[in-house]
């Protein structure tokens, strides 16, 4: 099977959760079809980055197109009347002429409309259509709008929400095959598409038997927290967590630390980084050597959808995890048997204090988390899933 793979940003390194979801679904296909990728870069360097993919057998286009705040504005402005802004932004004609061609020529058997931000492209080829909801995008904006302590950033995000909900259901609607990482997504796009849409749950896969174990956990009280600020709700949970619960922890362990792995390129990075014992790294290559030498990640999101990477990430290497309901949505972990959730500051706090004191506790989390991982969330757990589904699609 012929496959067009075509996708908002180039999925490698490895350095974040759409990106390692995309790359390991690109591997799998790529053992199983002929799959050729379009992706998009920010600048010139990211090129090199296509070695990484066509190591798979992935033939890869890149695609710079150049951010402006002019552009910015003119996108903002034609999303009154077309795309919504989140995914007008995304949508070059130049690209678009590019991407027709190759398909036109190459003739494949279905388009793989990776995030919801590459629908403009993938509904105007006229071929099937498989889309891969890494997330229920509206509802991020719907939850992102409701912690905005300003009026007129929520004003306009509660617009571009209910705008983003009406095209996700019409990108639902068009497609031959729906992917969604959880059940709770699948029933959130299903009430809005309707009956009659193909949705198949297969949850976000993690190279988990390739990832080194903590060989000895930390009695040190170190804090992880995993996520680059550029994307809001990240911004948004660091910040909470700094100002909320970040003083309630360090009043009874003020030896303990807190470690941001990620990029830090937000204002709230300013307020994070002045706050005692708290560090941040920036973007970093590899996350392994800060899981390695903590004692537990903090997962204090408000707003978001789908699953966290991190999450899983930090499982599949025995990292204990505390996390709120919204942080841990759509993972099928067990809570005080994998993880401890927790929601409110004086809660989120206390289950921190209880893993940094408690051994047993925290060696338990760790096991059990590992395990779930290794079962369910594997490259290897994942994969015929997702070729049975695809296959479907053909017949």
């Amino acid at each position: 099977m012929r496959i067009l793979f075509i996708t908002e940003t180039v999925p490698y390194p490895l350095d974040s959760g759409g990106r390692i979801k995309t790359f390991h679904t690109l591997r799998m296909l790529a053992g199983a079809h002929q799959v050729r990728l379009h992706a998009f870069i920010r600048d010139e360097a990211q090129r090199d980055h296509r070695h990484a993919l066509e190591a798979l057998g992935v033939p890869t286009t890149l695609h710079l197109v150049p951010r402006s705040i002019p552009r910015e504005a003119w996108f903002a402005a034609r999303s009154l009347v077309g795309a919504p802004y989140s995914v007008g932004r995304h949508f070059d004609p130049t690209v678009h002429r590019l991407i027709a061609g190759d398909a036109a020529a190459w003739r494949p058997d279905l388009v793989y409309c990776d995030h919801l931000s590459m629908g403009e492209y993938a509904r105007r080829l006229g071929r099937p259509v498989v889309y891969d909801a890494h997330n229920v995008e509206y509802a991020i904006l719907q939850r992102f709008a409701g912690t905005r302590p300003d009026p007129l950033t929520r004003a306009a995000a509660a617009v571009e929400w209910r705008r983003v909900r009406d095209y996700e259901a019409e990108l639902c609607r068009r497609s031959q095959l729906v992917f969604v990482v959880s059940d709770v997504d699948r029933q959130a796009l299903s009430a809005l598409s309707g009956a009659g849409v193909p949705f198949v749950e297969v949850p976000i896969a993690v190279d988990a038997a390739a990832a080194t174990p903590i060989a000895a956990l930390t009695t040190a009280p170190r804090l992880l927290f995993l996520g680059g600020l550029h994307w809001p709700p990240n911004a948004d949970a660091l910040l909470t967590f700094v100002r909320d619960m970040w003083p309630r922890v360090r009043a009874a362990r003020p030896d303990a630390t807190l470690t941001s792995v990620g990029r830090d390129d937000h204002p709230s990075a300013t307020e994070c980084r002045a706050a005692p014992g708290v560090h941040l790294t920036g973007w970093v290559p590899e996350i392994d050597p800060f899981v390695q030498q903590s004692r537990l990640l903090v997962v204090p999101m408000r707003a978001g959808s789908g699953m966290r990477v991190k999450i899983l990430e930090a499982m599949a290497r025995g990292l204990p995890v505390v996390s709120t309901t919204v942080g841990c949505e759509g993972i099928g972990v067990v809570p005080g048997q994998h993880v401890l959730v927790a929601d409110g500051a004086e809660a989120f706090a206390t289950a921190v204090l209880t893993v940094l004191a408690d051994n047993a506790l925290a060696g338990q989390l760790a096991a059990n988390a590992r395990a779930l991982v290794l079962e369910r969330y594997d490259v290897g757990a994942v994969r015929a899933s997702v070729l049975h589904a695809i296959a479907g699609v053909v017949r």
